[in-house]
């Protein structure tokens, strides 16, 4: 038998793609809660755009101190990066402006599921009867998150913001399974740099109309924001590279804990029992579904 040879020390050490998205869910937590709190004061596809204004200057500073340029290759598969996460984002923060950081973040978190059947359609990797029934559960919870927006009078008819959560699920589980194809063989500043051009394409025209002149605290958050999107997704990004896409998205599941307990504890979100039981169905349904409780991580690329 022969056996596999040990990495090289070009390669570098092995990184544990999981504990590194573990730590941007925290980012992107926070990130969530922050949104919130410019809610009524500064429109959503504003903060979106100021967002991925902040990456791309951030990219250019990376760029720089690497002394490398974007690796443009795959550009197809980066405009696809690009155009769903910037719709993933813009709907996002639509959504939390609607319906508070808590619900619109356990609809956004169920993009794990979408990116699990994805990922089986277009990447080969395996689909299972648990990952099925685990679609099934999470958008079961998806849809109690829904209803539970529904106002007194019409409690079925849901809030246009939960749609937007879902629409961002969908969208962003498509984006999760672009950037574990790119992760192949193009680094991690590239894949930003393109998802940062490609949202501010998507958000600028969008928050044109209504732009509104920003200064003193709005301003700061703006850019508060801009800074954990860049930390949070640079360490998502890095951490796909050494992961599948199920197991690294389910990781994100992180999220919606840590912006439920901020929402709760520092915004004071108001809780339903729908809206509870419809959280706890989607983040279990995603768990359940996508968690490769059997997969052994390959040794992937060491490159940020």
């Amino acid at each position: 038998m022969v056996s596999k040879p040990a990495l090289s020390a070009a390669e570098g050490p092995r990184v544990n793609g999981i504990a590194v998205i573990a730590v941007s869910s925290l980012f992107f937590g926070l990130m969530a809660v922050l949104t919130r709190l410019l809610a009524g004061k500064v429109p959503a596809a504003e903060v979106a755009t100021v967002r991925f204004a902040v990456g791309i200057i951030g990219c250019g500073f990376l760029f720089a101190w690497k002394r490398r340029r974007p690796n443009f290759a795959q550009w197809r598969l980066l405009g696809l990066r690009g155009l769903f996460g910037g719709v993933a984002v813009v709907t996002y923060f639509f959504a939390i402006e609607r319906l508070g950081a808590a619900p619109a973040t356990v609809l956004n978190y169920s993009s794990p599921i979408y990116a699990a059947a994805f990922a089986a359609w277009f990447l080969g990797e395996t689909s299972t009867s648990m990952r099925r029934v685990g679609l099934v559960v999470a958008t079961s919870g998806a849809a109690f998150v829904t209803f539970s927006t529904g106002s007194v009078t019409n409690p079925f008819v849901p809030d246009v913001g939960a749609l937007a959560g879902i629409l961002s699920a969908v969208t962003g589980g498509a984006a999760m399974t672009v950037i574990r194809k790119l992760r192949d063989d193009t680094d991690a500043i590239t894949v930003f740099f393109a998802f940062c051009i490609g949202g501010l394409v998507v958000s600028a025209p969008l928050a044109a109309p209504g732009w509104v002149p920003l200064s003193g605290f709005p301003l700061f958050i703006c850019l508060v924001i801009g800074v954990l999107s860049i930390g949070g997704q640079m360490l998502f990004t890095w951490g796909m590279g050494f992961t599948s896409a199920t197991a690294g998205s389910a990781t994100t599941q992180l999220v919606p804990v840590v912006a439920w307990t901020l929402a709760l504890g520092w915004l004071g979100e108001p809780v339903t029992l729908l809206g509870v039981v419809g959280a706890v169905l989607c983040v279990s349904g995603v768990l359940l579904g996508v968690v490769p409780w059997r997969e052994v991580i390959p040794a992937r690329r060491t490159d940020p």
